[in-house]
């Protein structure tokens, strides 16, 4: 029998030769690193303001769901809107002096920081609801410029609280001042209306508890939010206006406890409140319909008291 044939290798003593990638290979691969990267950092980044944004709103239940808890343990009255104690009630057909027992936040004394412009964590601290939220850090927004759980500045420098309430929820009277009693009876009904009819302190006075603005996310340009939030419900006057550190996510809550994230129909607004200040009155948008009004001040006006307010169609605000 033949054995087969060994099959030889021949042998050149040279290693096996390696090709490199070519320039224009090498090219192609960084456009496509490049292409990838385009592509996943503004998903990674619209990922992150979106959890911000989910965190936000998650605060802002938490203190609405607190505002209730303290409610049903003190006879359905909720907490005041008011960051201090101070101001007037209307009782009885009179102004009375108000040392309210029921402010949300204290912000007053050695509760605010030299100059007044900042509050200390102590104004959280020893307002009603702290006991019900029971962590400093709920009351700040993690889109908060300053805020003081991620910078090197002192909370003397640092806003400790990014949301308010709803002026016109808890109290006894719109914002409970007396300068805006006007601006909410008898020219806007054409009747008489008793103030009584805007009182929202306790859990049954509220009439539409899933359209009322609970808490919203503020940015006060003078220094820490301010009492209640509010706009003028005739006239489309800001008095207050929601921070715009996103203006695509303004974030808010109902009464019932859901959520909402609401985009500026005016882009330019955040500059033109800084620009006009306090109390400016937006104009009409022409797109708006017939009779024309102020679009972004309509939705939030909207949300002050419904159910007692009339609809803002009526032309309010041109």
């Amino acid at each position: 029998m033949q054995r087969p044939l060994a099959m030889h290798r021949r042998c050149t003593g040279r290693a096996p030769e390696r090709r490199g990638f070519s320039l224009p290979e090498l090219l192609v691969v960084i456009a496509i690193i490049a292409l990838v990267v385009a592509l996943i950092v503004p998903t990674i980044s619209a990922l992150r303001a979106r959890a911000r944004t989910m965190q936000c709103l998650t605060n802002q239940r938490s203190i609405t769901q607190a505002a209730y808890a303290y409610a049903t343990d003190n006879a359905s009255r909720f907490a005041n809107p008011r960051t201090d104690s101070g101001g007037t009630l209307f009782v009885n057909g009179q102004n009375v002096p108000s040392a309210s027992q029921h402010c949300w936040v204290k912000a007053e004394g050695a509760n605010l920081a030299p100059g007044g412009q900042f509050e200390r964590p102590a104004a959280l601290e020893q307002g009603v609801l702290f006991p019900y939220v029971g962590e400093i850090k709920t009351y700040v927004s993690p889109d908060e410029p300053t805020n003081p759980y991620v910078s090197t500045v002192s909370t003397d420098r640092t806003r400790v609280r990014s949301y308010s309430f709803n002026a016109c929820l808890g109290s006894t009277r719109p914002d409970e001042l007396p300068e805006f009693d006007d601006d909410f009876t008898a020219p806007m009904f054409g009747i008489t209306t008793p103030l009584s009819r805007f009182n929202t302190t306790t859990i049954g006075t509220i009439k539409q508890p899933q359209r009322m603005m609970s808490t919203l996310v503020e940015d006060d340009s003078v220094a820490y939010n301010n009492q209640g939030w509010l706009v003028l419900p005739q006239t489309s006057n800001w008095i207050d206006w929601p921070a715009t550190w996103r203006p695509d996510a303004i974030t808010m809550t109902y009464v019932d406890g859901s959520t909402e994230t609401r985009a500026l129909a005016n882009p330019d607004l955040p500059q033109r409140w800084e620009t006009n200040g306090h109390r400016w009155q937006q104009p009409a948008d022409p797109a708006s319909g017939s009779p024309a009004i102020a679009i972004d001040w309509k939705f939030f006006r909207d949300r002050l008291n419904p159910g007692v307010l009339p609809n803002s169609t009526m032309g309010f605000g041109n």
